[in-house]
């Protein structure tokens, strides 16, 4: 993700509208930015320990009433109780979220109170769209920490999911997701053995908004000792999957198997060489296919990750691991650490 956006013109433009020195790799210089932000605001707060509380906190600083919507009633009150007081932007609302992929709105008022934040940032939490309030919110609040003066007058943003997300949307995600996970207020409690149970506890303590399924990958990619998160689907090869050319018959013969669509090596595993190939197929031997094939909520199994081969032979190294696998929604996810 980074080397094409730090490649945007729009991300360099940025860049510069913030005051940062022109350089090859403008995301990690926003980035930057925005870490002085927080640490800047985190003065005025220092027993803030958790990204829960962070997050609070950040709304108040970047002047914004974090509103997350549970019902259609919500919704429409919301929308009543700014429109009658002039607030245009707001009639609107609820047909912006009729949608099923607008997942959030930040709005600017025309006419505050002396005595409220400038910005409403509305996120749905109606049904489905609950998983993804938490990164939602701090997408959010990503928007307002690279606001710069020449998109401070702007009225709205409205984040639509399915559209391609544009240069500035998908920056926004990557500063979402520093900050959602915070390293410095997560990394004291990433010890011992990585594993499922562990994870859960650590974001019931500190994000318990955010969802099982992004608590595992960021948990792991800031694991200390070396790991590998990946998510297991039926999935076909690459090569394989219909571009709106294959016959019939070819895609009969190419039936999906069980694939690690999604892998992460955290920074320890890379450093001992460790990676699973996204897209490789799930070895039938392994503790992750047979939680697959057998139903089962999750297993765990000492292996040797030479039984992960390709369909041209490719094999990964020899290498013992300990493998916990757990079935989430429809994936199968799994950690895997070397054992010595």
């Amino acid at each position: 993700m980074a080397p094409k956006l730090n490649g945007s013109i729009v991300i360099h433009r940025l860049a510069g509208d913030l005051g940062l020195r022109s350089s090859a790799s403008p995301v990690e210089a926003v980035l930057s930015y925005c870490q002085r932000r927080v640490k800047e605001f985190l003065v005025d707060f220092a027993d803030c320990g958790t990204p829960a509380l962070l997050l609070q906190f950040l709304a108040n600083k970047l002047s914004t009433r974090l509103c997350e919507i549970q019902t259609d009633q919500e919704l429409r009150s919301l929308q009543r109780e700014y429109v009658s007081r002039g607030e245009t932007g707001f009639a609107t609302l609820v047909n912006e979220f009729a949608a099923d992929d607008t997942y959030g709105i930040t709005l600017k008022l025309q006419k505050p109170h002396f005595w409220e934040p400038r910005y409403v940032s509305i996120v749905d939490s109606r049904g489905r769209k609950k998983q993804r309030s938490y990164h939602t919110k701090w997408h959010e609040l990503g928007h307002l920490l690279i606001l710069t003066d020449q998109t401070r007058l702007a009225y709205y943003r409205n984040h639509v999911q399915s559209q391609s997300k544009s240069a500035e949307e998908s920056l926004v995600d990557v500063v979402a997701g520093e900050f959602s996970f915070y390293a410095p207020m997560i990394k004291p409690h990433t010890k011992g053995e990585i594993s499922f149970g562990r994870i859960e506890e650590i974001r019931s303590a500190l994000c318990p908004e955010a969802s099982a399924y992004s608590s595992i990958m960021n948990l792991a990619k800031l694991w200390p000792t070396p790991a590998i998160w990946l998510e297991a689907k039926l999935a076909r090869k690459r090569s394989q999957e219909d571009n709106g050319q294959g016959s019939f018959e070819f895609r009969q013969k190419s039936l999906p198997v069980l694939r690690a669509i999604h892998t992460l090596a955290n920074a320890a595993a890379k450093e001992l060489g460790l990676m699973i190939i996204p897209n490789f197929r799930v070895p039938t031997q392994s503790v992750i296919h047979q939680v697959f094939s057998s139903g089962t909520d999750s297993s765990s199994a000492r292996e040797d990750l030479s039984l992960w081969c390709s369909s041209d032979g490719k094999r990964l190294p020899k290498c013992s691991v300990h493998i916990e696998a757990k079935r989430i929604g429809e994936s199968i996810h799994a950690l895997v650490r070397p054992i010595s």
